[in-house]
C-alpha cells in the first residue's frame, strides 16, 4: 500500500461513494474499484462492504484514513519543502496552465506575476484542467489559470475575465456566412439549428469546453453533425481556417479581433459565457498575492471584457 492507496480509501470514506470519490480523484470508477480490489488482496482484509444504496467502510479502512492521511500530508509537504529549495534570492513558482491557454496567455500572466517578485523563477506546467486542478491539491502545483468549473471545493479561485463562446466560420464558408449574417441580432446569434447541414469540428468530450457546447446545444434541442473531434483548440480553429468544418471556440482565439480568415459570430444565449479564473490552494493564494496580481491583470487583459463588478469585489 503506497500513498496513493492511502487517498483513494481515504477519498472513498469521506465521500461514502465510489462514483463521487471518482469523480473527486479524476479516475474512472472501474479503475477505483479495481485498486481497492488490489489493495485488499495485497492487506487480506476487506475495506469496504458495499450494497446498492451505500458504502459502509470497515474498521481497517476506518484506520487507514485517520491514521494514513496525516503521513499523505507529510509526504506532500516534504515534497514541497524539496521544490522549493533553491537560492535565497529565487522562489520557484509552478504554474498550471493548458497548452491553449499557455499560447496565448502565458506572456501577460508572467509578467504581471514578476512585477510583484521580480525574483521568482517559474516553472510551467501544462496539462488539461482537471489534472491541473488535482496537482494543485496535492499541492505539485502553486497557482493554476483555467476556466470553470472548478470541481474542488478545497480550492480558492479568483475570477480573471469573462470568455464567451464564438461560433467560428471560415471566410470561404459563402453559405454559412449568409445564413450567420442573416441570424445576427444586437445580442448575437439567435438560433444554431440552420447550421444542421455543416460539419462541425468539437472538441472532444469530457473537457470543460465540450462540456458547456453540449449544453447550449441541448437547450436549443440541436445535434450537431460532427466529423472531427479534437483535444487542442488551435487545431479545431486551423480546421476552420481550412474550411473543414465549423466550430465552436472561445473568445480568447479572436482577443485582437483581425482574423481575416475565420469570422467569429457571438451568440445570444445566457449560456455561451464562462469565467477563466485563477486557482491556488489558500495558503499558496496568500502566499502568491493572488489578489495583487489580480490587479495588475486589469491592464494586462484589457484587451478582453472584464467583470469589473465580481474582480473587484474579490480584490478590496
Amino acid at each position: 500500500m503506497d500513498i496513493k492507496d492511502i487517498k483513494y480509501i481515504s477519498t472513498i470514506v469521506e465521500m461514502a461513494s465510489f462514483s463521487k470519490a471518482s469523480k473527486k480523484l479524476y479516475i474512472s470508477q472501474p479503475a477505483l474499484s479495481q485498486s481497492i480490489r488490489r489493495i485488499e488482496a495485497e492487506l487480506g482484509v476487506p475495506l469496504f462492504v458495499r450494497n446498492r444504496t451505500k458504502v459502509v467502510p470497515t474498521a481497517a479502512a476506518l484506520q487507514i484514513a485517520k491514521e494514513g492521511m496525516p503521513l499523505v500530508g507529510k509526504v506532500e509537504a516534504l515534497t514541497q519543502s524539496i521544490i522549493n529549495q533553491g537560492s535565497d534570492a529565487a522562489y520557484h513558482v509552478r504554474i498550471g496552465l493548458s497548452q491553449f491557454y499557455g499560447h496565448h496567455m502565458l506572456g501577460k500572466t508572467l509578467k504581471s506575476f514578476q512585477q510583484i517578485e521580480p525574483s521568482w523563477e517559474f516553472h510551467v506546467v501544462e496539462g488539461e484542467s482537471h489534472f491541473l486542478e488535482q496537482q494543485i491539491c496535492d499541492g505539485l502545483v502553486d497557482v493554476g489559470l483555467f476556466p470553470t468549473p472548478i470541481y474542488s471545493q478545497a480550492l480558492e479561485s479568483y475570477p480573471v475575465l469573462d470568455e464567451q463562446i464564438l461560433l467560428a466560420v471560415s471566410v470561404e464558408n459563402k453559405k454559412a456566412i449568409a445564413i450567420a449574417d442573416s441570424l445576427m441580432t444586437p445580442n448575437g446569434i439567435h438560433e444554431i439549428a440552420p447550421f444542421g447541414s455543416f460539419p462541425f469540428i468539437l472538441i472532444r468530450e469530457g473537457l470543460k469546453l465540450r462540456t458547456l457546447v453540449n449544453r447550449l446545444c441541448q437547450a436549443e434541442s440541436f445535434v450537431p453533425k460532427a466529423v472531427i473531434g479534437s483535444e487542442n483548440l488551435d487545431t479545431c480553429r486551423s480546421l476552420v481556417e481550412d474550411d473543414y468544418g465549423i466550430t465552436f471556440l472561445p473568445s480568447t482565439l479572436n482577443s485582437k479581433g483581425d482574423d481575416d480568415k475565420v469570422k467569429f459570430y457571438p451568440l445570444a444565449s445566457k449560456l455561451c459565457f464562462r469565467q477563466l479564473v485563477l486557482v491556488a490552494r489558500s495558503d499558496r493564494a496568500k502566499r502568491f498575492h493572488c489578489l495583487k496580481w489580480l490587479k495588475l491583470c486589469n491592464n494586462s487583459y484589457k484587451l478582453y471584457r472584464w467583470n469589473v463588478r465580481v474582480l473587484s469585489t474579490v480584490c478590496k
